[in-house]
């Protein structure tokens, strides 16, 4: 058995069936190795995503496709090329908590294509607070409502037994439940080949465009210019002296959204662009810079042709 197949057998070992909707128990026994194994290639984009610190980056997007899978490039109806991953891919987003050796996996979402291409999503949580902690969650069927439902039901009924949640009084932890449940709607934010959000808000929270596939963070990490993000608790572009920001033809503005914190926005209602500044970066801060070309060089070596046709300007820098 291959390494990759022996470690998606090991995840999935203990998943049970356990309704006619495919809603299924997930859990991952030693995530560290599932993640870190060389199986899986993290998505280092130019301009960060959102951050629930804000001193350190603890949101990170981690690939894996096939060995000699192809990623090919489909036009929309807008004309912007987009990547479509092949059967096998696996793609998670993993929220941390702390640092060196305590450093701990709190939230993984994610999507998975099977071997015949179908999709289904899937949420995790620690079973305690301990580094590397055994995951435990939910997976069902993408674009089916009612497995949405089940699956949101399904979480709710084993988080309330998880921390932090089972440290709260029952109305905060009513409440945090509600909070979570509003975000496990994966097919409503993850439209295919949804273009870029040109006004705050126009097509909900996420203002990056998706590729064919409905993922967010592999495109956005080809581009040196995107949307500067206004979910999360923290935007740590702003102290960034690499990156820089516009609302097109107006100056962008620092608004303290809550006590010291500040976000970039338009005064028109734009969502503000932020770009990386390659000189910039590699002077302050080269191991980032190196990162963000493994990524796309990993991604170069699977690209159809025209798709390295259509993307060669981001291997440019690298």
């Amino acid at each position: 058995m291959r390494p990759r197949t022996r470690l998606l057998a090991l995840a999935l070992a203990s998943a049970c069936h356990s309704d006619s909707v495919g809603v299924e128990s997930l859990e991952i026994t030693n995530p560290f190795a599932w993640w870190l194994s060389g199986a899986y290639v993290q998505v280092v984009p130019p301009v960060r995503f959102p951050s629930p610190e804000a001193d350190r980056e603890q949101v990170e997007v981690w690939l894996a496709a096939p060995p000699g899978a192809v990623v090919t490039t489909v036009a929309g109806g807008d004309g912007v090329a987009r990547l479509r991953f092949p059967p096998g891919t696996r793609a998670d987003r993993i929220e941390w908590l702390g640092s060196g050796d305590t450093r701990r996996i709190v939230d993984v979402r994610g999507t998975w294509l099977d071997d015949e291409g179908a999709c289904t999503h899937h949420v995790l949580r620690p079973l305690d607070e301990q580094p590397n902690a055994t995951l435990v969650g939910i997976q069902w069927p993408c674009d089916q409502p009612r497995a949405n439902v089940v699956a949101s039901e399904r979480m709710r009924e084993r988080l309330v037994d998880l921390p932090p949640f089972n440290r709260m009084d029952p109305e905060r932890t009513h409440a945090a439940l509600d909070r979570f449940a509003q975000q496990i709607d994966c097919d409503g934010c993850h439209v295919e080949s949804r273009a870029q959000a040109r006004w705050v808000d126009e097509l909900g929270p996420v203002w990056r465009g998706t590729d064919a596939s409905g993922f967010f963070a592999p495109q956005s990490a080809l581009q040196d210019a995107i949307p500067l993000e206004g979910y999360g608790a923290f935007d740590l572009n702003v102290d960034d002296p690499a990156v820089t920001v516009d609302c097109g033809d107006r100056l962008p503005q620092p608004i303290e959204v809550r006590h010291g914190v500040l976000r970039w926005r338009c005064a028109d209602g734009r969502v503000p662009q932020g770009r990386i500044d390659w000189a910039e970066l590699r002077r302050n801060d080269a191991a980032r810079a190196l990162a963000i070309c493994q990524w796309r060089a990993w991604l170069w070596a699977r690209l159809d042709s025209p798709g390295r046709a259509g993307f060669a300007a981001s291997m440019a820098p690298c």
